[in-house]
């Protein structure tokens, strides 16, 4: 074939041979060929880009990734306390059908040498049981826009948060795009575990990205239109779902996130590597969830029960991550548990989720132990008003904010070492200037990947004295909890 190809191909087979030899997947130079055959000739060069910039993954490199991002997410279960042991972590392919998580679930438990039985399989629907489960782990190849992962997590968190004992929610990644995760950490509140993680630079979406290296900035716009109008020939999301732009391939399939004419079959299209379809897959923990919330209901309801407050479980629901974080240290390293008479503890970061109407309902049906704390801005007060509207749901707000319990004005001596701050000293009910010192100084980058810095950050300048004005308001909101406790 290569023999009968226009001259202006010819001279690209090379680069073509080059790239595709490299990729751990094999695909044929007829194949690549044909493909790039399907451009205008003078978009044959473009086309070729393309191939060259792909970033494609095997087996080996998916097992290695995911290698990476076990040890990230055992060490952020331990730092929620309750460390991976026995089958007290559940392990579930996000989504009720979805091929590639089931396929990445399966290459995490050879990976990780998980027990099988610690895996959701598609036919045990009705054996699973929740009970012994302390941490639910929620796995995927990518983390595109995060809509899709988002919108899973919180049907997940909707219905495990509201349960009378928590669980933890985790989601596991091969690899993730860094908007993408910050979606899913702001809509959901959930954990989240990537082992190779993208940018827009890494997409031909943005003009600047490593795509476009070596191409006068006068043609990259008119190269991102090009590739824009093959890519609306055969998919009607432009660049790939939310536009994303992606070039990231699987050898069990590629994203939807990626450019369309990488994957596409529609209208004549011969895909250079086609998306598989989606088939039933592997998670199952919203029925055992629904059980066991019918279990709860049915027990006899016993009118102001006696509840022993120091083997009580406690769930303090907060807005973000970084509250999250707050909460988490005050566990382990200021005593929180114990300087409010509580058994046990645990911080949930809910996200957009702590306005869910969902999760509200089914937390005013149920018999769980939760406080929301939020913030005391106009915001949060929004929110607290539709709380103060139901029943046995219990909220605290902060003064103002967990960043306002720092002291600031130690923060601001060693200003040298936050050049972001504010320049001038505001006052701590300044709900616009303390977001600013927050992103000064404990948002200086992703909050997942920062959580040790924030922790040294916090042990640093907590204010003791705010601490302990905190645990006072957070154990009478506790007296309320358990108006009955033989320990109150």
């Amino acid at each position: 074939m290569i023999s009968a190809l226009p001259s202006n191909l010819r001279s690209l087979v090379e680069r073509i041979d080059a790239a595709i030899k490299k990729w751990p997947i094999q695909v044929s130079l007829d194949h690549a060929i044909k493909w790039v055959l399907q451009f205008d000739k003078d978009d044959y060069s473009l086309a070729v880009k393309i191939i060259e910039h792909l970033d494609v993954l095997g087996a080996a490199q998916i097992r290695s990734a995911l290698e990476v991002a076990h040890t990230k997410l055992v060490r952020k279960i331990s730092e929620k306390g309750f460390p991976m042991k026995g089958n007290n972590t559940l392990f579930a392919a996000v989504g009720s059908s979805a091929k590639s998580g089931a396929l990445i679930a399966y290459h995490y438990r050879v990976t990780a040498d998980i027990p099988e039985d610690n895996f959701v399989s598609s036919d045990e629907e009705d054996q699973l049981d929740l009970s012994r489960i302390e941490n639910i782990v929620l796995v995927d190849d990518v983390i595109g826009s995060g809509k899709t992962i988002a919108k899973e997590v919180s049907r997940v968190a909707e219905e495990v948060y509201s349960l009378s004992r928590t669980r933890n929610i985790f989601v596991l990644t091969v690899a993730g795009y860094d908007d993408g995760i910050k979606h899913v950490l702001d809509g959901t509140g959930a954990s989240v575990v990537t082992a190779l993680e993208y940018n827009v630079r890494d997409t031909v979406a943005n003009l600047d990205a490593v795509f476009y290296q070596g191409m006068p900035m006068s043609e990259r716009s008119a190269a991102l239109e090009s590739i824009k109008r093959y890519c609306r020939v055969v998919s009607s999301s432009g660049l790939g779902f939310m536009d994303l732009g992606g070039l990231l391939v699987f050898d069990h399939n590629t994203p939807n996130t990626t450019l369309p004419i990488i994957w596409s079959n529609s209208k004549g299209w011969l895909p250079l590597f086609p998306r598989a379809a989606k088939i039933p897959g592997a998670a199952k923990v919203l029925k055992s969830a629904e059980d066991e919330r019918k279990k709860t209901a049915g027990a006899k309801t016993v009118v102001n029960p006696i509840v022993e407050r120091k083997t009580a479980e406690l769930t303090l629901f907060v807005e973000g991550k970084v509250d999250e974080i707050f909460v988490d240290y005050f566990l382990s390293k200021q005593d929180l548990s114990r300087r409010i008479n509580v058994g046990n503890v645990n911080a949930i970061a809910l996200g957009g989720l702590y306005q869910s109407t969902k999760l509200l309902e089914l937390l005013q049906t149920s018999k769980k132990h939760a406080i929301f704390v939020l913030d005391n801005d106009m915001y949060a007060k929004r929110a607290s008003a539709r709380l103060n509207d139901l029943n046995e749901v219990h909220v605290m707000h902060l003064k103002p904010s967990f960043i306002a319990m720092l002291d600031i004005e130690r923060v601001y001596a060693s200003k040298e070492r936050f050049p972001d701050l504010p320049d001038t000293f505001s006052n701590i009910e300044d709900a616009k200037w303390l977001h600013e010192v927050e992103r000064a100084t404990i948002k200086r980058g992703p909050v997942l990947a920062s959580s040790e810095r924030i922790v040294q950050f916090i042990d640093e300048f907590l204010d003791p004295a705010k601490y302990d004005q905190f645990c006072d308001d957070l154990r009478k909101e506790a007296d309320k909890v358990f108006p009955n406790s033989s320990d109150g």
